[in-house]
């Protein structure tokens, strides 16, 4: 598989494998997000804040090597909107994009309500003002959406670009995720809110992430344009 495969848009025969790559990462980046924040919530003292984000950033490592190559690797909704308003995705693809990935969520959910068999804690929390916390939310995928037009842009290999994304995803996890819970990503936050049928402040992840990932899509066009002639 060449690295530069995972720049390149999908042609129609193999949007089905995509969406089911969608899915499935998707489905494997929220158990390890939602279950890490739920032990961290239930035991503290025993699963750290280290842990708690490391899991979904040394998770979206692998899966962007495994499942990069096949459909870019975005296993998140505002991701596929910033990429196709940024002009690196088609945009006809991006409802089916997140259909796909709000399915993987959802199953990820009802598998840690099963596991857990209670509410998933450490998802839709927050210790901030919601207005605050919804700034926050798009801050953090301001920037998991420019890092991840950068090294879709750039002759970068596909271990380069997955290390650049998991480390991103951790870093934001490992200092906000006690303000914000850093979700980063709406079908991390509907999926578990689905499966517990508590949505309360759900609005934040899924209206933050959203806000963040366009604006970085604009502001990554512009900054590419400065000094062009």
């Amino acid at each position: 598989m060449q690295k530069d495969q995972l720049r390149e848009w999908m042609p129609e025969h193999v949007l089905t494998r995509a969406l089911a790559a969608e899915a499935l990462g998707t489905a494997v980046l929220v158990l390890a997000a939602a279950g890490a924040g739920s032990a961290f919530g239930a035991f503290g003292g025993i699963v750290g804040g280290a842990q708690a984000a490391l899991a979904p950033g040394l998770t979206l490592v692998v899966l962007m090597l495994v499942f990069g190559p096949v459909s870019q690797g975005h296993f998140n909704p505002a991701l596929s909107l910033g990429t196709a308003l940024a002009g690196r995705f088609p945009k006809r693809r991006v409802l089916p994009y997140v259909a796909a990935q709000v399915a993987g969520a959802l199953v990820a959910g009802l598998i840690l309500r099963v596991l857990l068999r209670s509410t998933i804690l450490g998802v839709n929390s927050t210790q901030m003002n919601p207005f605050a916390a919804l700034l926050l939310e798009a801050l953090l995928a301001f920037w998991l959406q420019w890092v991840y037009l950068a090294v879709m842009e750039k002759d970068v290999p596909l271990l380069n670009a997955a290390l650049a994304l998991g480390f991103t995803l951790a870093a934001a996890i490992f200092w906000a995720g006690p303000l914000s819970s850093a979700s980063l990503n709406p079908a991390r936050s509907l999926g578990p809110a689905l499966a517990s049928w508590e949505f309360s402040g759900l609005w934040i992840f899924l209206l933050g992430p959203m806000l963040g990932a366009a604006g970085a899509a604009f502001a990554y066009r512009r900054y590419q344009s400065l000094g062009a002639s």
